[in-house]
């Protein structure tokens, strides 16, 4: 199947994402791998035009060349989507991650639900974790959320009492939230920060309260707001303040009574 490219294509949404963008992503998705002279040959334009479009992408992180090598001739190059170029293109998990997560529901043991919680927390957090650089709690935080952009999720750094927040704008699961009355996703979604940032946050404002965002701030803060002592990532902190630092959650999930330990959280600060 040909796809043409219009010369009028222009980006109505604002995403940055041209149609002609679409077309050759739509193109990558049905045919992994092809080089420039079979994109030339469905899109019809010339192999500049082409290349402009592909190092465009790379450049957006939608795509990737590889190196193919054959005999002694020049090298070519084959292009494949991105973890992020499948997302732009419609690849979803959402059927399967609703179906998962009402099945971890629906375990009875708690011992059992609460592994795969952390287990799940812990390997969601590593993925960001792994491409956020050391540095301070700012710095960290800027960096999940260019993280979270890429996966549409609207978020930003903002100044707390004594140290900087994050906000989350939309719900990154709103099929599963709907119509939830506990909040184990948020405490789900309290562990993955904690194991991203190496840092033990805690939830202090949620949509589902009717907030306009869901604020996450360093559980330290919080501490120190009610107790007026500092204290860091792993330490103790003074019996009677458990519900700050989420010893016990609202969804009925008790965590370790070390952050560190419960989160494998290393001190970064």
């Amino acid at each position: 199947m040909d796809i043409s490219i219009d010369s009028t294509d222009y980006d109505h949404s604002g995403s940055g994402i041209r149609p002609v963008d679409q077309k050759v992503l739509e193109l990558l998705r049905r045919d992994p791998g092809m080089g420039v002279p079979e994109l030339i040959d469905k899109l019809k334009v010339t192999a500049t035009a082409v290349r402009q479009r592909l190092d465009r992408l790379v450049d957006m992180r939608l795509i990737e060349r590889r190196k193919q090598s054959v005999g002694r001739g020049r090298p070519t190059f084959k292009h494949f989507l991105t973890p992020l170029g499948w997302r732009e293109v419609g690849a979803t998990y959402t059927d399967l991650a609703t179906a998962m997560w009402q099945e971890i529901g629906q375990i009875e043991d708690e011992k059992v639900r609460e592994s795969f919680l952390k287990s799940i927390s812990q390997r969601m957090g590593r993925a960001y974790g792994d491409q956020i650089p050391d540095g301070p709690l700012r710095e960290r935080l800027e960096s999940l959320v260019q993280l979270l952009s890429d996966r549409k999720i609207p978020a930003s750094v903002e100044q707390g009492e004594t140290m900087p927040v994050l906000e989350v704008h939309a719900c990154p699961y709103p099929q599963l939230t709907d119509g939830e009355v506990n909040r184990s996703l948020c405490e789900l979604e309290k562990r993955v920060l904690t194991e991203a940032l190496g840092e033990a946050m805690e939830l202090s404002r949620c949509r589902l309260d009717g907030h306009d965002c869901c604020q996450f701030r360093p559980a330290s803060q919080g501490v120190q707001a009610i107790v007026g002592v500092p204290t860091k990532t792993g330490m103790q902190v003074t019996p009677g303040v458990h519900a700050v630092v989420g010893m016990q959650t609202s969804a009925g999930l008790p965590s370790q009574a070390s952050a560190s330990n419960s989160h494998g959280v290393s001190d970064r600060n």
